[in-house]
């Protein structure tokens, strides 16, 4: 049998052994807990502590509850002002066969969770300033990519007179997508409706000039005329309705380009193109008696649309012939480089005038021809400034030393 005295012994010796254990980041050295032990009736025979030997505990609910065979637990401050003071008492019942003998009840102050308590507030602490200083970032880059976005949304906005421009596509913020098709919409609507003003008030002007020359012809010619008279006037007509014509197929040209919002875009043999074109145009060549000089890189190609290309082109070459004189020679340049590709075409002839040179490319703007000092549509150019402008490309003109030079640029993308 265990004497009093032994019991008493062993329980000290445990509760002051050193126990080195990690637990979290805190190092405990020793048992932070006491015990007392009651009889049956809840009167203390054992306190670890020695203060409690002999006092009735049987109405505090650590006892009187394991007595009546229930969890018995407490939680009681040892001084009423402090909320740091409590202990907490959990109880479990001796049992002797099947009859219990008495209650254990372990002892613990709160205040030796304290510095688990701290841990886990500064962790808690330090997460959550992880979070937060994530979330501010995520917030930023989410208010940067928003502001972006809306300055890209109002940059297209203030870049929507050239027609080419690329329509956005946002891939998160499908309500941005709504407002640059809203964007775009409204723009066509509003560009069809000042395009048809335009087209009607510049067409009437342009009609006017040929039509009052066919109807004062016409006229004229119901009156009693001599042969050669009839055939001038004739001839008038004819001429006038060819400039109707030719107006009228350019204007509708012109319409279609304006209108188109996107290339149908294929890799094009430029060299080929235009060694194609200069053969299109051997009649012309040789009515006029002009001869074409060529340096033309071999197997240069751009990005572009086939037709409107050869359009441009076309128009460069028939204006170079125009107001070359006969003798005279027409350069064809071609070539490439990392940045661009270049196609200049130079004649030789009357330079154009200061006043001239920087209205070349306005709708209906014209210069007469040398040979039969009539004016074209004053189209031609424009349209090829159109077609440029649909390939992000540039058309320009100058004055050379015993010419004219227009550049087509094609800047690579």
């Amino acid at each position: 049998a265990v004497t009093q005295a032994d019991f008493e012994k062993n329980i000290k010796q445990v509760l002051n052994r050193k126990i080195p254990a990690q637990i979290w980041d805190y190092q405990k050295t020793q048992i932070s807990q006491h015990l007392y032990i009651t009889n049956d009736k809840g009167i203390v025979i054992f306190d670890s502590r020695g203060i409690a030997v002999g006092q009735d505990y049987s109405r505090w609910n650590d006892v009187y509850l394991t007595l009546q065979g229930r969890y018995g637990v407490r939680t009681t401050r040892t001084n009423p002002e402090d909320e740091n003071s409590s202990v907490m008492y959990v109880a479990a019942p001796i049992y002797d066969s099947q009859r219990m003998i008495g209650v254990v009840t372990l002892i613990k102050e709160n205040k030796m969770m304290l510095p688990f308590i701290e841990q886990a507030q500064q962790k808690m602490y330090q997460r959550g300033m992880v979070v937060l200083i994530i979330s501010l970032i995520l917030s930023a880059l989410v208010a940067w990519w928003l502001r972006h976005a809306i300055f890209l949304v109002a940059q297209y906005a203030r870049q929507l007179a050239p027609k080419q421009q690329q329509p956005l596509h946002f891939w998160a913020a499908k309500e941005l997508n709504t407002l640059v098709d809203s964007i775009n919409n409204m723009r066509q609507e509003l560009e069809g409706k000042n395009y048809i003003e335009r087209y009607v008030h510049t067409l009437t002007h342009e009609l006017k000039s040929p039509l009052t020359a066919i109807k004062a012809s016409a006229e004229i010619l119901q009156d009693s005329l001599s042969t050669q008279e009839r055939q001038q006037f004739s001839h008038n007509i004819m001429a006038q309705t060819d400039k109707l014509q030719l107006l009228i197929e350019r204007l509708l040209l012109l319409a279609r380009l304006e209108q188109q919002q996107q290339l149908q875009s294929q890799v094009i043999d430029l060299s080929a193109l235009i060694q194609r074109i200069i053969e299109q145009k051997q009649a012309q060549i040789q009515q006029h008696q002009v001869l074409i000089n060529q340096n033309i890189a071999q197997g240069v190609t751009v990005l572009g649309e086939a037709f409107w290309l050869e359009q441009a082109i076309s128009n460069v070459l028939d204006n170079a012939i125009d107001f070359t004189p006969p003798h005279h020679n027409i350069s064809i340049h071609l070539s490439q480089s990392a940045q661009q590709t270049l196609l200049s075409i130079s004649n030789q002839g009357q330079a154009i005038p200061e006043y001239a040179l920087s209205r070349v490319f306005e709708r209906y703007y014209s210069l007469p021809r040398p040979n039969s000092h009539h004016k074209s549509t004053g189209l031609g150019l424009t349209l090829v400034q159109e077609v440029m402008s649909l390939h992000h490309g540039q058309a320009s003109i100058a004055n050379t030393n015993d010419g004219v030079c227009v550049s087509l640029v094609f800047f690579h993308h």
